[in-house]
């Protein structure tokens, strides 16, 4: 990669580090990387998808073109998931391919994959508007506590449970209808529900109760629940978000409470892996001195949950981790925040860029490898 181009991904890397815009009001973050893909030539589209903080940005240089995702959401602690890195790989990757090997790329700037906002999981929503599209093959990069190309995940879908009755005062129970009530055996009963699935399903239900009241001797007249339901395919989910509702909807009819049900974010389907596009990415990664993890070759669960799976159910899709901090530190904390500066990850941003530059150069210009991804995609998605 050329050292101005490096240190242009930095400087963005920086800058998106320090607005760290939570999900659907990264307004800053999305405007600097669609006016640095502009200056590169690209022709900017934004807002995209009726979203104000997504962008398509495409560099054509004919023949098959690539597709990149961005991310730039924070969450309320920062980048402490790393997605400043991804704008930057993102970046970085879209300049080296479309000016130093004249090939077609474009970058889908998609806000929210951390599911704040109206905008979260902005990859769902544009898939189901047909808006990923005019694309060969699509790669995407996250920081982890490993190198590995490839992905796995979980089939994901939040929703927010509302629950309605009648205030009263506590010494007058009869007037009052408890919104409280049906919350807490709501809990009660998910918790049940998941330990009746087979593990073969990975069925994980987390709770929170959000409102539950507002002073000990008045009967809650509104309770509101968020509930997080994962499972290993999309059609086990769909069946245990139905089974929710019907427990939902029983539990506050057996207390006289109207309730409401919402989505919070759009269903993430599980990922469908293109193991073409990722051996190129261990190949080029292997080239630059790393030892990744495929996916492919390991038997491992799959853990969290992204709305990028929905994007390779439409498209071939290829991933790469880039290793910034030590196994025993987690997404989403401090260490890791601190450790998504990209003053500390710069070498490592480097190498996942020009691992993802090259294994898409080879790619594009191996039609035979175009053949093999694919035919792989077709049959996966059947």
């Amino acid at each position: 990669m050329r050292r101005e181009i490096r240190e242009e991904t930095l400087e963005v890397s920086r800058r998106i580090y320090e607005y760290a815009e939570l999900g659907s009001q990264e307004y800053r973050s999305s405007k600097l990387m669609a006016e640095h893909l502009s200056r590169h030539g690209f022709t900017v589209e934004m807002p995209y998808g009726g979203m104000d903080t997504a962008f398509k940005a495409t560099c054509y240089r004919g023949g098959p073109t690539v597709g990149l995702l961005a991310e730039y959401d924070a969450l309320p602690n920062g980048h402490s998931c790393g997605h400043n890195l991804i704008a930057a790989w993102a970046l970085g990757t879209a300049v080296t391919l479309c000016e130093d090997f004249g090939i077609s790329i474009t970058v889908f700037g998609t806000p929210s994959e951390e599911g704040i906002g109206p905008y979260a999981g902005s990859k769902a929503i544009l898939v189901e508007k047909n808006l990923i599209r005019d694309v060969d093959f699509v790669m995407g990069m996250h920081p982890d506590d490993r190198w590995a190309v490839g992905s796995v995940s979980l089939a994901d879908l939040t929703i927010e449970a509302e629950f309605r009755g009648r205030s009263s005062h506590l010494l007058g129970p009869d007037y009052g209808i408890n919104a409280l009530a049906p919350a807490i055996e709501t809990y009660i009963a998910l918790n049940n529900l998941r330990s009746s699935i087979s593990d073969l399903k990975r069925p994980v239900i987390g709770m929170i109760i959000k409102e539950g009241g507002k002073a000990s001797n008045v009967i809650p007249d509104r309770s509101v629940m968020e509930i997080d339901l994962r499972s290993s395919k999309r059609t086990y989910l769909e069946d245990l978000y139905g089974k929710t509702r019907e427990i939902i909807a029983s539990i506050s009819r057996m207390h006289s409470c109207e309730f409401t049900i919402r989505d919070v974010t759009p269903l993430y389907d599980e990922y469908i892996s293109n193991e073409t596009i990722d051996d190129m990415l261990e190949e080029e990664l292997r080239s630059l001195g790393v030892d990744p993890v495929n996916i492919h070759r390991v038997n491992e669960p799959a853990m969290g949950s992204t709305d990028e799976a929905n994007v390779s159910h439409v498209v071939p899709t290829g991933h790469i981790d880039v290793k910034i901090v030590q196994p025993s530190i987690p997404a989403h904390t401090d260490e890791f925040r601190m450790a998504a500066d990209p003053d500390r990850a710069a070498e490592v941003l480097t190498i996942g860029i020009e691992a993802a530059a090259g294994a898409a150069a080879k790619i594009v210009r191996d039609r035979s490898l175009m053949k093999r991804m694919k035919n792989e995609f077709k049959e996966a998605i059947r």
